[in-house]
């Protein structure tokens, strides 16, 4: 969970470097017991999330639909917002009971 939550946070600050042209870009990671959640925000000229996410489906651009597989992988999920000239938000979600297992099953294999 913790490599799935860090490569999202890499693929999004990536994404607002290469693309937004922001003044300023804010990392937030919160533990609210249940989850982390992890939000990116950004100052930047924002973009057509419909489009972009069209685009990489047809295999441009594969960083939005790696962040959400990732997420996924995980029993997380990623929910993105942008509009022309406000700046995008990406928040990602990453159930603390999933990882948990899955950690678990990882130290189990690893003991075999």
């Amino acid at each position: 969970m913790e490599t799935a939550c860090f490569r999202v946070a890499q693929e999004a600050v990536t994404n607002v470097l290469r693309h937004a042209h922001a003044e300023r870009i804010e990392v937030e990671l919160r533990h609210d017991g249940a989850g982390l959640e992890l939000v990116v925000r950004d100052d930047g000229v924002g973009f057509d999330v419909a489009s972009a996410q069209a685009q990489a489906l047809r295999g441009h651009s594969l960083g939005l639909l790696g962040m959400r597989e990732r997420a996924l992988l995980v029993g997380g999920e990623v929910a993105i917002e942008s509009s022309a000239r406000g700046g995008t938000v990406v928040r990602a979600r990453f159930p603390l009971e999933i990882g948990l297992a899955l950690e678990r099953r990882g130290a189990a294999r690893r003991a075999e």
